[in-house]
């Protein structure tokens, strides 16, 4: 009797575990289907509360479409509402109505769509974003309505790709351009001002290319102040040209799409600590400006610090500027090299200047230049080479100076020649910078006016 019930036991087990497992995989597809369903309205929930939950608004680095290679990424600031109400704000160039350049917030309304996906949608006229959409011909907004109707081929409803409590990516629902919120962590005029001085430190309207440099390659950029950039094998003249778009962050800049050089990936790039230069993500990839070749072409002038002159240039530099103290009529000397503000015959000088006042009184009126002609190259990063033809003969501005200064403003000339290893105090706007010959003991500091 007792194997019996032993043996309808077990059956009744075995049947009841079929039993239980079929109807468990049942309710799991059941539940797989309704999650599914809830899903996409979970994360529209998800996704209004994360936009509604964010005190100083969102930075929304917008791009427009590939189809239009010129322009730049834009900083535009969001502030969203649970009623559907967003504030924008920006200080673009594409703001209309003199507003442009200027900042300018603007109200509108946006709504979290459920199609395939989510899609944050700005559907009502924003002063801000909308001039990026108007099918209008941006050159002449609102006045040229472009035939294909596409205007600045930019989005305003936005496919979110990803999100999380502070980042969210989209891609443009029409023209796929990329575009990424984050929050801010700073009112935005402040994060607009912030923005700007770190624009400005490491570009500039003089020097504006730069060596993009991985262990294995290097490159060139230029054009990085104007937001959309060239990457290339070479500045002048290039072959292969890679032209990205880029926003301006307090910390550097974040391109549009990553991008590779020597097998490492970059997207954003951000000043180190001591300044030297732009890092990416994983420190594989730098940027530095290109400041040897400008400090080569330098159309200002740059003077030499005395104190720091040294070898068998002091002994040239000393004698010149005792014969300049004993000159008639040359007050407050100084020498540098650069570009000179006179003219020889159709030619501004370009290299060794001196600098002199040619009354007491010292005005304006009487500040004078005059310069010998250098030739400056730079045969390797960071290095120069200086050359004087000492039988120039369209190579000197020097007339109202004696024959002794003359003279002793050559011979320092053919004393500067030689390669000098270079270091700058900035690596993107260099104030000054010091030469030490590579060969021989010789070294001099020059510096900037700061006025200049």
């Amino acid at each position: 009797m007792m194997k019996k019930e032993i043996r309808y036991i077990s059956m009744f087990v075995a049947l009841a575990a079929i039993a239980f497992t079929g109807c468990s995989r049942f309710e799991e597809e059941d539940l797989f289907d309704e999650s599914a369903a809830l899903r996409i309205e979970h994360n529209s929930q998800k996704l209004q509360d994360i936009l509604v939950d964010a005190p100083n608004g969102w930075v929304m680095q917008y791009h427009v479409g590939r189809g239009l290679a010129v322009f730049e990424g834009f900083n535009i600031f969001a502030k969203f509402e649970q009623s559907g109400k967003v504030t924008l704000a920006s200080d673009h160039r594409y703001l209309r109505n003199n507003n442009a350049g200027k900042y300018t917030e603007a109200s509108s309304l946006y709504e979290v769509i459920r199609e395939d996906g989510l899609v944050l949608a700005f559907n009502s006229w924003n002063d801000v974003l909308t001039p990026f959409v108007d099918p209008v011909a941006y050159w002449a907004a609102p006045n040229i309505i472009l035939q294909d109707g596409e205007g600045m081929q930019g989005d305003q409803n936005l496919v979110v790709t990803s999100m999380s409590e502070n980042e969210i990516t989209f891609r443009g629902e029409r023209y796929d351009a990329a575009i990424r919120m984050v929050k801010a962590d700073r009112d935005w005029q402040t994060y607009m001002a912030d923005t700007k001085a770190m624009k400005d430190r490491i570009s500039s309207e003089t020097i504006d290319s730069y060596y993009i440099i991985s262990d294995e390659q290097t490159l060139f950029l230029s054009g990085l102040r104007n937001g959309r950039y060239r990457m290339s094998e070479r500045l002048k003249n290039p072959l292969l040209v890679d032209s990205l778009s880029c926003c301006f962050t307090p910390t550097g800049f974040i391109n549009e799409r990553p991008d590779t050089i020597g097998g490492h990936v970059f997207k954003e790039f951000k000043l180190n600590e001591d300044g030297t230069a732009l890092v990416n993500e994983d420190g594989t990839v730098r940027i530095i400006a290109t400041w040897d070749t400008y400090l080569a072409e330098l159309e200002e002038v740059m003077w030499f610090d005395a104190t720091t002159i040294t070898g068998s240039l002091k002994e040239k530099y000393d004698q010149l500027m005792a014969a300049l103290g004993e000159a008639d009529k040359v007050y407050e000397p100084r020498v540098g090299l650069g570009r000179s503000a006179v003219a020889t015959g159709s030619n501004s000088v370009m290299g060794l200047v001196i600098e002199w006042y040619s009354n007491r009184r010292k005005t304006k009126a009487s500040l004078t230049r005059g310069g010998l002609s250098l030739k400056r190259t730079v045969p390797a990063m960071g290095q120069m080479t200086i050359a004087y033809d000492e039988n120039g003969t369209t190579d000197n501005d020097f007339k109202s100076l004696n024959a002794t200064v003359q003279s002793l403003a050559r011979e320092l000339a053919v004393e500067l020649a030689g390669t000098y290893n270079l270091t700058a105090n900035s690596n993107f706007v260099p104030t000054e910078a010091l030469y030490k010959a590579v060969e021989v003991d010789k070294s001099f500091r020059l510096v900037k006016d700061a006025a200049e």
